[in-house]
């Protein structure tokens, strides 16, 4: 046997080794765990797995989190919030390394937002990984077109890749609730859609997100008024939804972390109307991400619907946004900035609202993070 040929087999042998003791653990961690509850969907995952957590932990169980919001995060067995540390690009493999660790604190149940985008990622990372009997959709947005599809059935049926078998489905989504049911009986599990109502309380996140993890922790046993008590408390993602009054008396939403036009422009419409917002002057942020160009067109199908009065354009295409927005009916005032120090922030007055989209990657985090050092938190 050649030297050249000894060496790929015993790679081969080695690489066939390590593969084996990768999935005898992961089988192991996973024994360890009495449930796995996995959070998809196009928007609201993170603040839905951060619900489910505070519910859970307020029944008594022993719980370990993991979400991938604006920043990776996990929530240990023992409370303590700590980041995750990533080398080079993420990794669906991470989801394993995550189910060690719940399972190495002693967790009873591992809830973990899936990572994955892709289809094929998203069914290997439920079916062939974390194998969860708990799975959560918790919407279905026109986001990740590139990757998930065209159109909403074809982003639902790619959502739907990680419905459990023989286990529980979980939904807030209404428009597609009959096909996430449809695939859930193919899978032999069993559907339940949360319907938010006038009952829940108000103050603790969007209803259709507190209805579905209230549905989650009371099938797992916890009573509806522990579950809420415990979600009153929730850690919320660090760039989540927020708002802020600047020096000048603008009011600053911070929608970065929303990312796709009918999510975004539901929340703008839900604010104009809890705050009377209608007279305002709109002035629109849109930071758009280089690697996500479908997103530029996402974000003009909002600067058409919401029509605001001027735009500040940041991050990636901002000269092709510019010359689509000059094309508008209603043509706003457009201004571009390289850099979040730039924004006039101190310029608008108590007249004007500022809604900031797109995403929080690149110059979004120090926007939010010079927003927080020079505004006050909004309190209505």
């Amino acid at each position: 046997m050649s030297g050249l040929v000894y060496l790929v087999l015993s790679l081969t042998i080695l690489y066939l080794a390590l593969l084996f003791a990768e999935k005898k653990r992961a089988d192991a961690d996973r024994d360890k765990l009495s449930h796995v509850v996995y959070v998809n969907g196009t928007r609201g995952k993170s603040s839905v797995s951060r619900l489910i957590d505070a519910g859970l932990r307020a029944g008594g169980f022993k719980v370990f989190c993991k979400t991938t919001g604006t920043l990776p995060m996990t929530i240990g067995v023992d409370g303590v919030e700590r980041p995750i540390n990533r080398r080079g690009k993420a990794n669906i493999k991470e989801q394993l390394a995550i189910m060690h660790q719940a399972a190495s604190q002693g967790a009873d149940i591992l809830v973990a937002e899936c990572m994955a985008v892709a289809p094929d990622l998203q069914y290997i990372s439920q079916h062939k990984m974390v194998r969860a009997d708990i799975g959560v959709i918790t919407n279905v947005r026109l986001d990740h077109t590139e990757e998930m599809g065209e159109t909403l059935d074809e982003i639902c049926l790619s959502l739907c890749s990680t419905v459990p078998k023989d286990g529980v489905m979980f939904t807030a989504e209404s428009d597609r609730a009959e096909l996430i049911a449809q695939k859930t009986a193919e899978m032999n599990s069993r559907f339940v859609q949360a319907i938010p109502d006038d009952k829940l309380p108000q103050d603790i996140d969007f209803s259709e997100n507190v209805a579905l993890a209230l549905a989650v922790c009371q099938h797992l046993g916890v009573s509806g008024e522990a579950a809420l008590n415990g979600m009153r408390n929730f850690r919320r993602d660090p760039y989540a939804l927020s708002l802020f009054t600047l020096s000048n008396g603008a009011l600053f939403i911070n929608g970065l972390s929303i990312n796709d036009p009918d999510s975004s422009e539901k929340v703008w419409r839900m604010l104009r109307q809890k705050h009377d917002l209608s007279n305002k002057r709109l002035i629109l942020i849109i930071n758009n991400r280089p690697d996500r160009g479908y997103r530029t067109e996402h974000m003009l199908l909002l600067a058409q619907r919401l029509a605001p009065d001027e735009v500040w354009l940041m991050g990636a295409n901002r000269g092709l946004m510019e010359r689509k927005l000059k094309k508008f009916e209603k043509q706003p005032v457009i201004k571009q900035f390289a850099k979040a120090s730039q924004l006039p922030l101190e310029q608008p007055d108590a007249d004007n609202v500022i809604f900031a989209a797109g995403n929080i990657a690149n110059e979004g985090q120090p926007l939010i993070e010079r927003v927080k050092k020079e505004g006050k938190p909004y309190v209505s």
